[in-house]
């Protein structure tokens, strides 16, 4: 059965968003916002930052967390704690999505999978269970370290 998670990444991935950027329009969503900036921005890390490295649904992520607990303004401190909470979802996908397995690269993601990366196709629609698990556990850390995701930091 599909979820709302899986129906989101499905409905995004089908109009052309990478890995990174439905993580993040799912965060953006969630906090009831738009930054189509941000959103362009994501897709340097799309497929691998382009070439097959470090996983978009992964980096994607990390910067959902870093949306509601890094710097953006002068005035503003980091949240406390926030390392905790990218060290957590590293691991997590470490050891709960590649069981330990393959390197966080789509590359290695692919060939696990008994696919062949070619570094063009749309990893989104290929790891779509990924991208949705992925986008579960950011929201699932931030709650747990008392960060609402669907408020995300004060643009004030």
């Amino acid at each position: 059965m599909i979820d709302d998670t899986q129906m989101m990444v499905m409905e995004l991935a089908g109009q052309g968003y990478s890995c990174a950027q439905i993580v993040m329009l799912g965060g953006l969503r969630l906090m009831g916002r738009e930054n189509p900036d941000l959103v362009r921005a994501m897709a340097g890390l799309a497929n691998g930052a382009s070439c097959g490295e470090i996983c978009g649904a992964l980096t994607g992520g990390l910067c959902l967390i870093g949306v509601h607990t890094a710097k953006g303004l002068d005035e503003e401190r980091p949240v406390l704690g926030a390392r905790m909470v990218t060290n957590a979802l590293i691991k997590w996908f470490r050891q709960e999505k590649l069981k330990g397995q393959v390197a966080p690269d789509c590359a290695a993601i692919f060939e696990a999978k008994g696919c062949e990366y070619d570094g063009e196709m749309n990893s989104a629609v290929g790891c779509g269970e990924l991208v949705a698990d992925t986008w579960t556990k950011v929201i699932q850390l931030l709650q747990e370290n008392n960060l609402d995701p669907a408020q995300g930091r004060d643009e004030s």
